[in-house]
Parts: C-alpha cells; sequence; structure tokens
C-alpha cells in the first residue's frame, strides 16, 4: 500500500497555505515507492512549508521516481535520477546539488515528520545556529510507537563536550536541519560509509566548529524495521569504518586518542555482532570463534562473549530479550 496525494491542488500552482521557509528539504530513496508516499505527505502537511523538496532517487526499479512526481502539484518537488546505483551519499548529495536554500532539512524516505517539524527545528536554529536536531519516536509499523525517544538512549552531550562525544555514539538524528555554507565547508556527504554517511558528515561538522541543539519536544517519527541499512548486522563494518577515517583525520592527540578508543570499542561490537549472527544461523563454532574476538573487551562485551561460549542459542534468546526496548 501507498500514499498518493488526494484531490488537486488550488487554482495558480501548489496548494501551501502555510508561510514558506528559506529552507530545502533532501530524501534520498531507493525502491522506496512503499512509504515514500507517507514521507512527503508529512512535508506536504508541514506548519512551515518548505521552499523545495528534491527526491535523489538512487536508480530505483520500483515506482518510486514516477510517485514523488505526482506530489508536484502538492509540494514543490523535484526528482533527481542517479544514473546508477550509488548509495545513500550519493543521493543525497545529488539532491543537495540542487538546492540552493541557505537550510537544508534531511527526511529519509521511511521517516514521517509531525507537523511543527520544520517550525520547530527552524525556531531553534534562529536562535542558536550550528545543527537542530529532531527528537525522534521510534516508530514499528504493525506494532505502534515506542514511548522512549532517541535522545533517551543517545542524549546530546554539553557544547563543550560534542567534539570528543561524536566520536563514541551519533547522537545527532538524521532528522537534522543545518546551514549549506556548513555541509560545503565539511565536505558534504561522502561515499564508502552507506549506511553511516549522517555520522561522518556529523563528525566534520562539529571538529568545524558547529555544535549540535535539539528540540525538546518529538517531531519525527523513526520507522524500524528488519530491512533497513541501519537494522544490518554489517553495519558494525560501516561504523569502523568512519571511525578509521576519524582516526586518520583528527585534529589533535585528544582527539585521536578518543577516536582510537572508539574504534577498539566498535571492533569488539562487531565481533559481538557477527557472534550473534553465527548463533541465529545455528553455526555455534563459528559464533564462539567470534566471541573469541571480544576478548578482552569492555565488561558487558565479556560478559555477552561468555555466555555466547558456553551456549549460542541461549545467548541469542537473553540478547534479543535484552534488546528489544533499545534504540
Amino acid at each position: 500500500m501507498t500514499t498518493e496525494p488526494q484531490g488537486e491542488p488550488r487554482a495558480g500552482g501548489i496548494a501551501s497555505p502555510s508561510p514558506v521557509s528559506a529552507l530545502g528539504v533532501v530524501i534520498p530513496a531507493y525502491n522506496s515507492a512503499r512509504t515514500l508516499g507517507a514521507a512527503l505527505a508529512s512535508v506536504a502537511a508541514q506548519t512551515l512549508a518548505p521552499a523545495t523538496v528534491v527526491v535523489g532517487d538512487d536508480h530505483s526499479d520500483d515506482e518510486t521516481p514516477a510517485l514523488a512526481r505526482r506530489w508536484s502539484g502538492l509540494l514543490p518537488v523535484e526528482v533527481v535520477r542517479l544514473e546508477r546505483n550509488s548509495g545513500p551519499a550519493a543521493a543525497r548529495r545529488a539532491a543537495i546539488e540542487r538546492i540552493d536554500t541557505p537550510l537544508i532539512a534531511l527526511l529519509d524516505a521511511d521517516d514521517v515528520w509531525l507537523p511543527d517539524h520544520l517550525a520547530s527545528l527552524t525556531a531553534l536554529h534562529a536562535q542558536t545556529g550550528g545543527i537542530v536536531c529532531a527528537q525522534a519516536l521510534r516508530w514499528h509499523p504493525g506494532e505502534g510507537v515506542r514511548g522512549a525517544t532517541q535522545r533517551d538512549h543517545f542524549p546530546i552531550p554539553a557544547p563543550d563536550h560534542q567534539l570528543l562525544g561524536i566520536l563514541r555514539h551519533n547522537f545527532v538524528s538524521i532528522g537534522a536541519l543545518f546551514p549549506r555554507s556548513a555541509y560545503d565547508h565539511a565536505g558534504g556527504f561522502r561515499d564508502g560509509v552507506s549506511g553511516a554517511e549522517d555520522w561522518d558528515l556529523w563528525i566534520r561538522m562539529i571538529r568545524d566548529g558547529l555544535r549540535v541543539h535539539g528540540v525538546a519536544a518529538p517531531t519525527l517519527l523513526y520507522r524500524v524495521e528488519s530491512t533497513g541499512l541501519s537494522h544490518r548486522t554489517d553495519i558494525f563494518y560501516t561504523y569502523t569504518r568512519v571511525l578509521e577515517r576519524a582516526v586518520n583525520e583528527a585534529g589533535d592527540d585528544q582527539q585521536r586518542a578518543a577516536a582510537q578508543e572508539a574504534l577498539s570499542w566498535m571492533r569488539s561490537r562487531r565481533a559481538l555482532a557477527s557472534a550473534y549472527a553465527h548463533a541465529r544461523a545455528h553455526r555455534p563454532w563459528k559464533a564462539r570463534g567470534a566471541a573469541l574476538a571480544c576478548l578482552p573487551g569492555s565488561p558487558r562485551f565479556v560478559l555477552e562473549a561468555a555466555f555466547i561460549l558456553a551456549s549460542p542459542s541461549l545467548a541469542v534468546r537473553i540478547g534479543d530479550a535484552a534488546r528489544r526496548g533499545q534504540w
């Protein structure tokens, strides 16, 4: 089932009774026909309308580009189609190249904004500048919305602690707003870290001096599905590459040490994820081998690795139950 515009726009063009902002919306999409309509509907419902909406189509082979164009009567939407499938970083870059507004707002094709999302983020940005990110609720289609927010699990550190904090975990939601000039200065979205290109960008923007500010109330529904890029086991290999870059590009010894510490932690987390994947696939000896790579590590990793070494199948049941409440 897809969401499509209903009815006709008012005479004279795009139906937008809301005030228009000086910002552009970027939506990367790949075979997103099932969810893109809901995302675009949430943009059309904003109390503060964007000046432009650009869908970066990553060479989809479904109805994604056609569906996006059908919203042109209700939104100032443009579709930029990549010549080949190149990943979300390339799709975002291509879309941003078509935007000349001073502010950029990001929306994933499977997420949804509440009606005051843009108004809330732009109002805060007018006070603080920098990167403004949404408060997000975890949405499991068919099951409902979890009560805990992203910030409950990943709070935004105080400004003085963000430079090192962003190396430890990505506390910036993908539903963020930032200045185009700062994006260009940082070098934009880069290839090679598909699924974590946003974290790679935030690290560089914060290193450049920007700070992150968050709106207080939730304005973003973050769709959680097992097929998403951020929910694959191999995403930990991508996170490792982000941190390897951070080590190589660190601005000083303190940043480098923090990045190396985070990289070591992530490698252990990657080994643990691999161990669980083998255990779920009923490969107990490979699971135990991967678990050994977690040693030595943090006390939590050592404990989980010990469970896997003792009984991979039981460890999977215990580990999955423990993670159900996590972001």
